[in-house]
């Protein structure tokens, strides 16, 4: 019986069809430096207005910000094969960053400048599966209740026609320090 080995810096190298993806993103740290005196809607809203540059897992994802209001955010992603599970389908822990995002920063508008929160529980029902033919798919991301600590949130993905593929919900923790300093 023979071992097969990758080489550690090609581990692909024997595989047809290889594809390239570049990724460009702004230093995060600056990004919060410049949104650190707006509270969490204003913060959101710079971002949809390209005033601050969104965190680099949208970059790495292609998250889109497609609408701010208070206690809801809506975020798109246009399915494509770098999604893909081995089945073919869209990896289930793309979909639940999408939701997350879109929960969490519904949370975020309601938050003062000096507010910040942490996901304490998502859960996320899959009920569609998303395929590079799926196209766009959007996460409408709202605020169910904010109290002092505790949020609580809910979101749906959606395509363009009302089809829907995920629900989902989720506990925030509210914190209340100071946001980033620049590099």
């Amino acid at each position: 019986m023979t071992a097969v080995q990758d080489s550690p810096t090609t581990p692909t190298a024997h595989v047809e069809g290889i594809r390239t993806r570049t990724i460009s993103w702004a230093d995060p740290a600056r990004a919060r430096f410049r949104g650190r005196s707006l509270d969490g809607y204003e913060r959101m809203l710079a971002i949809k207005r390209g005033e601050i540059a969104p965190p680099p897992s949208a970059a790495l994802l292609g998250l889109t910000l497609e609408s701010v209001g208070r206690g809801s955010t809506t975020f798109s992603l246009l399915a494509d094969e770098s999604h893909e599970n081995p089945m073919g389908t869209m990896h289930g822990g793309i979909i639940a960053t999408l939701v997350d995002t879109a929960m969490g920063c519904a949370v975020s508008t309601m938050l003062p400048a000096d507010g910040g929160f942490t996901t304490l529980e998502l859960k996320t029902n899959y009920v569609r599966a998303i395929t590079e033919a799926s196209g766009r798919v959007f996460a409408v991301g709202t605020v169910v209740h904010i109290g002092g600590r505790i949020a609580t949130t809910e979101a749906r993905v959606i395509d363009a026609d009302g089809t829907l593929y995920a629900h989902a919900t989720s506990t925030c923790m509210v914190t209340r320090s100071h946001v980033g300093s620049a590099r």
